[in-house]
Protein backbone atom coordinates (compact mmCIF):
# COMPACT_ATOMS: atom_id res chain seq x y z
CA UNK A 1 0.00 0.00 0.00
CA UNK A 2 1.24 3.47 -0.84
CA UNK A 3 1.30 6.47 1.47
CA UNK A 4 -1.53 7.92 -0.63
CA UNK A 5 -3.65 4.80 -0.06
CA UNK A 6 -2.94 4.98 3.68
CA UNK A 7 -3.97 8.64 3.76
CA UNK A 8 -7.17 7.88 1.82
CA UNK A 9 -8.04 5.07 4.23
CA UNK A 10 -7.34 7.27 7.29
CA UNK A 11 -9.48 10.05 5.84
CA UNK A 12 -12.32 7.61 5.18
CA UNK A 13 -12.13 6.20 8.72
CA UNK A 14 -12.16 9.66 10.32
CA UNK A 15 -15.06 10.84 8.18
CA UNK A 16 -17.14 7.70 8.77
CA UNK A 17 -16.53 7.77 12.53
CA UNK A 18 -17.49 11.46 12.75
CA UNK A 19 -20.56 10.92 10.57
CA UNK A 20 -21.71 7.96 12.64
CA UNK A 21 -21.31 9.91 15.89
CA UNK A 22 -23.10 12.97 14.55
CA UNK A 23 -25.91 10.98 12.92
CA UNK A 24 -26.51 9.18 16.23
CA UNK A 25 -26.46 12.41 18.24
CA UNK A 26 -28.24 14.83 15.89
CA UNK A 27 -30.01 12.58 13.42
CA UNK A 28 -29.43 12.31 9.70
CA UNK A 29 -31.36 15.46 8.79
CA UNK A 30 -29.81 17.40 11.66
CA UNK A 31 -26.27 16.71 10.46
CA UNK A 32 -24.59 18.54 7.60
CA UNK A 33 -21.44 17.81 5.64
CA UNK A 34 -20.08 21.01 7.20
CA UNK A 35 -20.73 19.51 10.67
CA UNK A 36 -18.76 16.41 9.70
CA UNK A 37 -16.03 18.63 8.27
CA UNK A 38 -15.83 20.57 11.54
CA UNK A 39 -15.82 17.36 13.65
CA UNK A 40 -12.93 15.87 11.65
CA UNK A 41 -11.00 19.08 11.16
CA UNK A 42 -11.01 18.37 7.42
CA UNK A 43 -12.25 20.45 4.55
CA UNK A 44 -15.73 19.95 3.13
CA UNK A 45 -14.02 18.71 -0.05
CA UNK A 46 -12.11 16.06 1.90
CA UNK A 47 -15.35 14.86 3.49
CA UNK A 48 -17.12 14.84 0.12
CA UNK A 49 -14.27 12.78 -1.33
CA UNK A 50 -15.49 10.00 0.96
CA UNK A 51 -19.13 10.57 0.01
CA UNK A 52 -22.19 12.70 0.42
CA UNK A 53 -24.39 12.25 3.51
CA UNK A 54 -26.42 9.47 1.96
CA UNK A 55 -23.35 7.56 0.80
CA UNK A 56 -21.84 7.90 4.28
CA UNK A 57 -25.00 6.52 5.88
CA UNK A 58 -25.09 3.55 3.50
CA UNK A 59 -21.42 2.81 4.16
CA UNK A 60 -21.94 3.00 7.93
CA UNK A 61 -24.80 0.47 7.82
CA UNK A 62 -22.96 -1.79 5.35
CA UNK A 63 -19.93 -1.87 7.64
CA UNK A 64 -22.01 -2.77 10.70
CA UNK A 65 -23.67 -5.58 8.79
CA UNK A 66 -20.32 -6.70 7.37
CA UNK A 67 -18.87 -6.92 10.89
CA UNK A 68 -21.61 -9.33 11.94
CA UNK A 69 -20.74 -11.59 9.01
CA UNK A 70 -17.02 -11.37 9.73
CA UNK A 71 -17.48 -12.36 13.39
CA UNK A 72 -19.43 -15.48 12.64
CA UNK A 73 -17.94 -16.85 9.41
CA UNK A 74 -16.37 -19.91 10.97
CA UNK A 75 -19.44 -20.77 13.02
CA UNK A 76 -21.85 -20.82 10.06
CA UNK A 77 -20.48 -24.05 8.62
CA UNK A 78 -20.46 -25.83 11.98
CA UNK A 79 -23.29 -28.26 12.57
CA UNK A 80 -25.90 -27.29 15.10
CA UNK A 81 -27.63 -30.62 15.49
CA UNK A 82 -29.03 -29.79 18.93
CA UNK A 83 -30.39 -26.39 17.92
CA UNK A 84 -33.97 -26.14 16.72
CA UNK A 85 -33.84 -25.37 12.96
CA UNK A 86 -36.21 -22.42 13.29
CA UNK A 87 -34.19 -20.99 16.19
CA UNK A 88 -31.00 -21.43 14.18
CA UNK A 89 -32.40 -19.40 11.30
CA UNK A 90 -33.76 -16.77 13.67
CA UNK A 91 -30.32 -16.53 15.31
CA UNK A 92 -28.80 -15.89 11.89
CA UNK A 93 -31.15 -12.99 11.17
CA UNK A 94 -31.78 -11.28 14.52
CA UNK A 95 -28.31 -9.68 14.87
CA UNK A 96 -29.07 -7.75 11.68
CA UNK A 97 -32.42 -6.67 13.04
CA UNK A 98 -30.58 -5.24 16.06
CA UNK A 99 -28.52 -3.06 13.72
CA UNK A 100 -31.73 -1.51 12.44
CA UNK A 101 -33.48 -1.20 15.80
CA UNK A 102 -30.47 0.47 17.44
CA UNK A 103 -31.24 3.77 15.66
CA UNK A 104 -34.73 3.56 14.12
CA UNK A 105 -34.63 7.06 12.63
CA UNK A 106 -31.33 6.36 10.90
CA UNK A 107 -32.68 3.03 9.70
CA UNK A 108 -35.62 4.78 8.07
CA UNK A 109 -33.26 7.23 6.38
CA UNK A 110 -31.09 4.33 5.24
CA UNK A 111 -34.14 2.60 3.78
CA UNK A 112 -35.21 5.81 2.04
CA UNK A 113 -31.75 6.19 0.50
CA UNK A 114 -31.82 2.59 -0.74
CA UNK A 115 -35.35 2.93 -2.08
CA UNK A 116 -34.32 6.13 -3.87
CA UNK A 117 -31.83 4.08 -5.86
CA UNK A 118 -29.13 6.74 -5.89
CA UNK A 119 -26.70 4.77 -3.72
CA UNK A 120 -25.92 1.06 -3.98
CA UNK A 121 -25.56 -1.04 -0.87
CA UNK A 122 -23.60 -4.23 -0.26
CA UNK A 123 -26.63 -5.37 1.75
CA UNK A 124 -28.35 -6.26 -1.51
CA UNK A 125 -25.21 -7.62 -3.14
CA UNK A 126 -22.31 -9.34 -1.36
CA UNK A 127 -23.66 -9.07 2.18
CA UNK A 128 -27.12 -10.17 1.13
CA UNK A 129 -25.57 -13.12 -0.67
CA UNK A 130 -23.73 -14.13 2.50
CA UNK A 131 -26.88 -14.05 4.60
CA UNK A 132 -28.84 -15.91 1.95
CA UNK A 133 -26.16 -18.63 1.83
CA UNK A 134 -26.20 -18.89 5.64
CA UNK A 135 -29.98 -19.24 5.64
CA UNK A 136 -29.83 -21.86 2.89
CA UNK A 137 -27.26 -23.86 4.85
CA UNK A 138 -29.59 -23.81 7.86
CA UNK A 139 -32.60 -24.74 5.69
CA UNK A 140 -30.73 -27.75 4.27
CA UNK A 141 -29.69 -28.76 7.80
CA UNK A 142 -33.41 -28.65 8.68
CA UNK A 143 -34.10 -31.26 6.01
CA UNK A 144 -35.24 -29.15 3.08
CA UNK A 145 -33.46 -30.44 -0.03
CA UNK A 146 -33.10 -29.84 -3.74
CA UNK A 147 -34.37 -26.71 -5.45
CA UNK A 148 -36.88 -26.24 -2.61
CA UNK A 149 -33.99 -25.36 -0.26
CA UNK A 150 -32.93 -22.37 -2.36
CA UNK A 151 -36.53 -21.19 -2.78
CA UNK A 152 -37.21 -21.58 0.95
CA UNK A 153 -34.05 -19.66 1.87
CA UNK A 154 -34.88 -16.85 -0.56
CA UNK A 155 -38.44 -16.67 0.79
CA UNK A 156 -37.13 -16.32 4.35
CA UNK A 157 -34.57 -13.72 3.28
CA UNK A 158 -37.08 -11.63 1.35
CA UNK A 159 -39.59 -11.91 4.20
CA UNK A 160 -36.93 -10.55 6.58
CA UNK A 161 -36.25 -7.60 4.24
CA UNK A 162 -39.95 -6.96 3.79
CA UNK A 163 -40.56 -6.98 7.54
CA UNK A 164 -37.67 -4.54 8.02
CA UNK A 165 -39.18 -2.12 5.53
CA UNK A 166 -42.69 -2.48 7.03
CA UNK A 167 -41.26 -1.94 10.53
CA UNK A 168 -39.30 1.12 9.38
CA UNK A 169 -42.33 2.54 7.59
CA UNK A 170 -44.46 2.36 10.71
CA UNK A 171 -41.97 4.42 12.67
CA UNK A 172 -42.45 2.41 15.84
CA UNK A 173 -40.04 0.01 17.45
CA UNK A 174 -41.71 -3.29 18.24
CA UNK A 175 -38.93 -5.86 18.32
CA UNK A 176 -41.15 -8.57 19.80
CA UNK A 177 -43.76 -8.24 17.07
CA UNK A 178 -41.06 -8.27 14.40
CA UNK A 179 -39.46 -11.39 15.86
CA UNK A 180 -42.84 -13.11 16.26
CA UNK A 181 -43.80 -12.40 12.64
CA UNK A 182 -40.47 -13.60 11.32
CA UNK A 183 -40.57 -16.70 13.54
CA UNK A 184 -44.04 -17.56 12.18
CA UNK A 185 -42.80 -17.26 8.58
CA UNK A 186 -39.68 -19.35 9.20
CA UNK A 187 -41.69 -21.98 11.10
CA UNK A 188 -44.23 -22.23 8.30
CA UNK A 189 -41.52 -22.74 5.67
CA UNK A 190 -39.45 -25.23 7.67
CA UNK A 191 -42.44 -27.25 8.88
CA UNK A 192 -43.75 -27.62 5.29
CA UNK A 193 -40.60 -29.53 4.27
CA UNK A 194 -42.31 -32.88 4.72
CA UNK A 195 -45.46 -31.92 2.80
Amino acid sequence: MTARDDHRRETQEKVLLAAEELFAARGFKGTTIRDISHQTGMSVGAVMSVGDKSALLVTIFDRKIGKIHAHRREDVTATHETEDPVDRIMNLILPFVEVFTEHPDLSREYGAVLMGGSHASAVFDDLGGHLLAEIETAVVAAGVTGPEAAVSARTIYLSYLGLIFVWAGRGAVDDDNFAANLHAIVSFIIERKGN
